[in-house]
């Protein structure tokens, strides 16, 4: 994988791991909640939950969070975040996630293998750039419809959200016509 590939995953995590924080419920004021399912955001970004004051996913606990995930996925039911980098809900959603990720990078193999056909780099970027589109739209709504709820260290993470998607969204749409015009 290429060092351009990785930094895009890493990046993408670390944003998904912004959103996932931000619907995530308040722990105690100088204590952070010990993680009692391994979560790889979770994990990856207790740092940030010290920093944001935010403790990990539970369903039970969904809705103390700084907004509630159940608000953001009634408001936006066809959000892609939900089916590919949202916290399964329970191991049917696992699955299917899974079996998102594994079509992705199969598609991936095959474009960047220069064996995907026409119609295989359009499912895929589109996929992708989506994707990126419905990460962005999470962050407005929460900067847009909630500012109560934020604290300025959120307002900030959901800043520096925003510019990297919408970086990400550029350099996706680039790749797209990169490898469009190949074909």
């Amino acid at each position: 994988m290429s060092f351009r590939k990785i930094t895009i995953l890493v990046s993408s995590l670390f944003v998904g791991g912004v959103l996932l924080l931000l619907l995530v419920p308040s722990s105690s004021k100088n204590a952070a909640v010990p993680n009692s399912g391994k979560n790889v955001f979770s994990e990856g970004f207790s740092a940030f939950s010290n920093i944001l004051n935010l403790g990990s996913f539970s369903s039970a606990q969904e809705e103390e969070g700084l907004i509630p995930a159940s608000l953001l996925r009634n408001e936006t039911p066809d959000n892609l975040y939900w089916i590919a980098v949202a916290t399964p809900r329970d191991a049917a959603e696992t699955k299917a996630q899974n079996e998102l990720r594994e079509d992705w990078a199969a598609l991936y193999g095959k474009i960047y293998s220069g064996k995907a056909t026409r119609e295989e780099i359009v499912e895929y970027f589109t996929t992708q750039i989506k994707l990126h589109e419905d990460q962005l739209e999470l962050l407005k709504i929460m900067e847009d419809r909630y500012p109560e709820r934020l604290n300025d260290d959120s307002r900030r993470m959901i800043l520096a959200g925003k510019d990297l998607y919408a970086k990400k969204l550029k350099n996706v749409k680039d790749e797209y016509e990169k490898h469009i015009n190949q074909k």
